[in-house]
Order: structure tokens, then sequence, then C-alpha cells
């Protein structure tokens, strides 16, 4: 009677088992997750106050302007505060929001809130003085214009 079964070195792993590389695989997952987020802060931050640390980000780009977009649900408009330093972009405020409700048996009260500030480096062809930003249903839209002598210019080729 074998305790351990034996497997030809031709036989893959059952189901269930982890072969060696996919060990190594799932290795490397976790120091890349703890690689981007050493401390777990959005996973804190999800527990405690569910974002003050991990805002949600989006930052894209086009011909002529630099778009960054923050969730910022629950907040106000004048709430949120916004510099452009040089080539840093700062997004920082303060969520304040208080839920209550009374009934005959029970009054139940919950709050939440908590300071945000998030910074983000811009490309060197941004222009800090043509700054737009808008903020609707919870979503903070800042809109950043490149300098004209960084925006793509269509060469023609001669022929001949």
């Amino acid at each position: 009677m074998n305790l351990i079964p034996w497997r030809t070195k031709t036989e893959g792993p059952r189901r269930g088992e982890m072969s060696l590389p996919s060990l190594r695989r799932e290795i490397d997952e976790m120091f890349d997750r703890f690689l981007r987020d050493p401390f777990g802060a959005t996973g804190l931050a999800e527990m405690f106050g569910g974002w003050t640390s991990g805002l949600r980000t989006d930052l894209s780009e086009s011909d002529d302007e630099v778009v960054v977009r923050v969730e910022l649900p629950g907040v106000e408009a004048r709430d949120v505060d916004i510099n452009v330093t040089g080539d840093m972009l700062t997004i920082s405020g303060e969520k304040k929001e208080e839920h209550e409700e009374k009934q005959r048996n029970y009054h139940y009260v919950e709050r939440q809130f908590g300071k945000f500030h998030r910074s983000i480096q811009l490309p060197g062809y941004v222009d800090p003085d043509k700054v737009d930003a808008s903020f609707k249903n919870g979503v903070l839209t800042v809109k950043i214009a490149k300098r004209p002598d960084a925006k793509p210019r269509r060469i023609e080729v001669k022929t001949g």
C-alpha cells in the first residue's frame, strides 16, 4: 500500500493540484500586487471609509489635451481643490456625508467623512495656464491643454 501515489514525469498535475510553473506565476502576481499597492492601501481604504486613499483615476490624451477623470462619489464640487504646479496636478478635498433615519422604534445615523489627496505627474508638454475642470455625477474631469509646440504636425513628403 502506497501512502503517496507515484506519478511518472510525463504526467501533469492532477486537477486541483498546483504545478511548479503555476505556483511561480501566482507568486509573481502576488509580488506585482504588493509592489503596486504595498500596504494594501486600496483594500484598507475600502474597509475604512471606502476611498480616502485609493481614488479611482483615468488618464487619457488626445492631440490637443491631457484629460484626468477622478471618481469622487458623495463629494460636493465646492469641497474639491485642484492645483497645477509645474508638471504636477494635485487634487484634494474632504468628504462629509451623514445619513439619519428615525422610525418609531429605532434611530439610525451613519456618517462617512475623510480627506483625500492625489498627485499626478503630468507630461512636460502641457500648459499649466490652460486648465479646465468640471464636476458632474460624482466624476471630476480635468482637461489640461498641450502647448502649441507639442501638438503633432503633419509633414508633407516631397517626391522627386
